[in-house]
């Protein structure tokens, strides 16, 4: 019998190199795994692209805005903000990083959007009540009650590229008309005829919806049900946003009313986005209520992408 003895070096560096091998599989897995995962929180809408993992700048707000709800793009550095308890129009500066103005429209009210045509400001109450007035001090403010109801819980307004048309946005019942509509709709608003547009801009059914969030490599247990919490137009693209707080998402749908793409929202760097605006140029700004801290504004840069 041949007395073998085994080299227990050569051995150990065998193993070593194994685990060096295997590690380093390991770690490229992840990269790789990493790479793909910070692509979805990337959104394009054409040629513009938008990274939702890295906000180019923050904006913390006063406490009187800890529960922001709606936000709008008037002009040079100013955003319309509105919260939901009381009837105040505050304009922000975003260059100074300062409340330069604040307006008094109505009485305390779950005033959940924000937008603004010829210097007139458009604020929606969830209930369907719509009051409009000139940004300035002491305005006259007109009220209208649109065919919406509480159920409907609307969340949005946003002006489109037509300036007598609005986009509303219902958070939760869809039910208008007489219609027994099921999942989450988006209504157009003629304001020069005062009226709403019986079928819907966008219909998006759960179970359509829930194919969407599959196809798009996400979790519908995790970004379901979705709950839109605000609006914006692109205005390059005339793109449709809508922002989902409950589910963290971003939904994308084009000019037709066909949804696009979609990104989710990191709870660290949302923590309950409401408001959605963009400036002249694309660049795109989320407000977040404070829940319990101060509310905030994100910026974040258009990048022109030709990928």
């Amino acid at each position: 019998m041949l007395n073998y003895k085994p080299n227990l070096m050569f051995l150990k560096d065998i193993f070593k190199f194994h685990m060096s091998f295997i590690s380093l599989a390991v770690l490229m897995s992840c990269m790789i795994v990493e790479e793909e995962d910070m692509r979805k929180y990337k959104i394009k809408s054409g040629d513009n692209l938008y990274d939702l993992n890295a906000p180019d700048k923050k904006y913390i707000l006063p406490k009187r805005l800890e529960e922001i709800s709606g936000l709008a793009y008037w002009k040079k550095n100013i955003l319309l903000c509105v919260e939901d308890e009381t009837g105040y129009l505050y304009l922000f500066d975003h260059d100074k990083e300062e409340i330069i103005n604040e307006i008094k429209f109505g009485k305390k009210g779950d005033y959940e959007g924000v937008a603004q045509s010829n210097d007139i400001a458009y604020v929606i109450r969830s209930d369907g009540r719509l009051y409009y007035f000139e940004i300035k001090d002491e305005p006259e403010v007109t009220k209208v009650n649109l065919p919406f109801t509480k159920k409907n819980d609307l969340e949005g307004i946003t002006l489109g590229h037509q300036n007598d048309t609005f986009y509303i946005t219902c958070k939760r019942s869809s039910d208008l008309f007489g219609k027994d509509l099921k999942g989450r709709t988006v209504y157009k608003y003629d304001s020069k005829e005062d009226t709403v547009i019986q079928n819907p801009y966008i219909h998006l059914t759960t179970k359509m919806f829930e194919k969407e969030v599959e196809n798009a490599g996400l979790s519908p247990s995790r970004h379901m049900p979705f709950m839109p919490s605000g609006i914006a137009i692109h205005p390059l693209t005339e793109d449709v946003f809508l922002l989902s707080s409950v589910g963290k998402l971003l939904v994308v749908f084009n000019k037709s009313g066909e949804l696009v793409s979609m990104a989710p929202l990191k709870r660290a760097i949302f923590r309950q986005p409401e408001g959605i605006c963009f400036d002249e140029k694309g660049n795109l700004f989320i407000s977040s209520e404070g829940r319990g801290g101060n509310g905030y504004i994100l910026k974040f840069n258009n990048q022109p992408s030709d990928q």
